[in-house]
C-alpha cells in the first residue's frame, strides 16, 4: 500500500480524507482489518453516520475485520458519542465510520479500546496504521452483518447519570442538527426525557443541504439564532455531522463558548461536591482557569484532541472535561465526550436553577475572547516560528504556541486534519485583543 497516502489520512486522533481519493473502499478494508488485528476482542462495535459514502465504506470497513475471523456487532447509523457508551457498557472496541464537521466529500474513522478507551496516535492508531501498511490480503466484500438497534441501552445508560425527572419540560429550546447523525436518534431521545424543543434541519442528508455541519464556525448558528430569539425561546444548540460536540446559545442569541460552557459546568458540579477535577485543553481561556482554580476546583491542561483529555482524565480519575471546541466529558460516561449528554446536563442545570440562559451567563465575566480564528498556510512549521520570533520572552509549546502576558494570551496551533492554523486570544480589553489578532494575522500572511 502506498504509504504517503496513509499518512495523508491517519491523523492525531482519527482517520480523515476525502471518498475515493485519500481514502477509498479498498483502504477502509485495510483499515479494518488492521484495527481487527489490533485489538484483542473477538467482536467489534461499528457504525456510521449520514454520509453519502457510509454504506460503502461499511461494507469495505466491516468486510475488512471479518477477513480476520472477528464479528461486527453493527449498531447503524448513529452519533459518534453512541459507539463510545456502547463500548464501555458491552467493554468492546468500537469503530465509528465519520467526518465529523468535515464537508460531504471527506469520510473517515475514529477508534476506540474495549471500556471506551481512546486511541489515538500514540495510543494505538501508529500501530494500526504499521498493520495497515503491511497488509496483504485480497479485497473482497463479505456479508454485511445484520443491525442491532442499541439506542435504548445508550440512552439507560443516561438515564442513570440524568434523570428525566429532573428535567423540566417548561424548558423550551431549539436544536439545529445540521442534516447530521442526531436526527437519526432524535426520536428516541425526545421520548426518553421528554424535550420540548423545536427542530431545525433534523433530516439526515450527507450532502449537508442548508448548511455546513460546523457549529464552530458562528454563520452556521444564523437560523438558530433566529428561531431562539423570534419563538421567545430559552436557548438553542448546535450539533455537528457526527453529533459528538454540541455548541450553545442564550436566550439573546449569544454564542455560549466552549470554555465559558467548560466552566458553567465544572461550576455545577463543584455545587455537588467539594472536591471536583476538571481536564481542559490549551485553548481554554486562562481567566476561565484562574476562576475554577480560585474557586478550588483542580485543572490540567492537555493537548487539543479527545485521546489525549480521556487519557489524562483515565490517569487522573477526572470527573469532567472540556474543550474549546465544545467536545465534554464525564466520567460517569467512561470518561468520553457527549454533546447530546452535554445538552441533557445543561437542561438539568436550568430546571435546578429556574433561570435564563443569559442570567447564568452573564454571572460569569471573563476578559474578551477571539473565539477560534482559522488560516489557511502553506506550511505550519514555518508559520509557527514566524510568529515564536516577533514575541519576547518563552512560549509555552504543550500543544502549538502559548503566549502568555500581563494583559494578553493567545495559543496557535495547527490543525490536525487540514494546513491551518488556529489562533485563540484574550486580553484584558477589546482593543488590546484587536491588537493582538491584527499582529498574529499581519505575521502569517507575511
Amino acid at each position: 500500500m502506498d504509504e504517503n497516502k496513509l499518512d495523508l489520512i491517519f491523523k492525531a486522533y482519527d482517520v480523515r480524507g476525502l471518498f475515493n481519493e485519500t481514502i477509498t473502499p479498498e483502504i477502509g478494508f485495510k483499515i479494518g482489518a488492521a484495527f481487527a488485528t489490533y485489538v484483542d476482542s473477538n467482536e467489534i462495535i461499528v457504525g456510521h453516520d449520514g454520509r453519502i459514502s457510509n454504506n460503502e465504506m461499511f461494507a469495505a470497513v466491516s468486510s475488512g475485520i471479518q477477513s480476520m475471523n472477528k464479528k461486527v456487532l453493527y449498531v447503524g447509523m448513529v452519533p459518534t458519542d453512541v459507539v463510545y457508551t456502547l463500548s464501555g457498557i458491552k467493554n468492546l472496541p468500537g469503530l465509528i465510520i465519520t467526518a465529523s464537521h468535515n464537508p460531504s466529500e471527506y469520510t473517515g474513522m475514529k477508534f476506540c479500546n474495549a471500556g471506551a478507551v481512546a486511541i489515538g496516535q500514540e495510543t494505538g492508531l501508529r500501530e494500526i496504521q504499521q498493520i495497515a501498511e503491511n497488509f496483504k490480503g485480497n479485497f473482497v466484500i463479505s456479508d454485511l452483518p445484520e443491525k442491532q438497534t442499541m439506542n435504548q441501552i445508550y440512552l439507560e445508560h443516561f438515564k442513570k447519570i440524568v434523570d428525566p425527572a429532573d428535567i423540566s419540560d417548561k424548558v423550551k429550546f431549539s436544536i439545529d442538527a445540521g442534516n447530521g447523525v442526531l436526527g437519526a436518534i432524535i426520536e428516541d431521545l425526545s421520548d426518553a426525557f421528554n424535550l420540548n424543543f423545536v427542530g431545525l434541519y433534523m433530516d439526515v442528508d450527507g450532502s449537508f443541504p442548508n448548511h455546513p455541519a460546523d457549529p464552530s464556525d458562528e454563520k452556521n448558528l444564523s437560523d438558530l439564532k433566529d428561531k431562539v430569539i423570534s419563538e421567545n425561546l430559552d436557548f438553542g444548540v448546535a450539533f455537528d455531522g457526527d453529533a459528538d460536540r454540541s455548541v450553545f446559545i442564550d436566550d439573546k442569541g449569544n454564542l455560549i463558548s466552549g470554555s465559558l460552557m467548560t466552566c458553567l459546568i465544572s461550576d455545577w458540579l463543584y455545587e455537588k461536591k467539594s472536591k471536583v477535577k476538571v481536564v481542559h485543553n490549551v485553548n481554554v481561556q486562562p481567566s476561565v482557569i484562574k476562576y475554577l482554580n480560585n474557586k478550588g476546583i483542580e485543572t490540567i491542561r492537555s493537548k487539543v484532541g479527545h485521546s489525549y483529555i480521556k487519557k489524562i482524565m483515565r490517569d487522573e480519575d477526572a470527573d469532567f472535561g472540556g474543550e474549546h471546541s465544545a467536545h465534554f466529558y464525564l466520567r460517569e460516561n467512561f470518561y468520553a465526550d457527549s454533546g447530546i449528554l452535554t445538552l441533557l446536563i445543561f437542561l438539568k442545570i436550568l430546571s435546578e436553577k429556574n433561570v435564563k440562559t443569559s442570567e447564568l451567563v452573564e454571572n460569569y465575566e471573563f476578559y474578551p475572547s477571539s473565539g477560534e480564528i482559522n488560516y489557511m498556510v502553506e506550511d505550519v512549521e514555518i508559520s509557527l516560528k514566524k510568529i515564536e520570533n516577533s514575541f519576547e520572552g518563552q512560549f509555552d509549546k504543550l500543544d502549538g504556541i502559548s503566549y502568555f502576558a500581563d494583559d494578553f494570551w493567545f495559543n496557535v496551533r495547527g490543525s490536525n486534519t487540514e494546513p491551518m492554523l488556529r489562533l485563540n486570544a484574550e486580553a484584558v480589553n477589546q482593543k488590546t485583543l484587536d491588537s493582538i489578532i491584527d499582529k498574529i494575522s499581519n505575521i502569517i500572511s507575511l
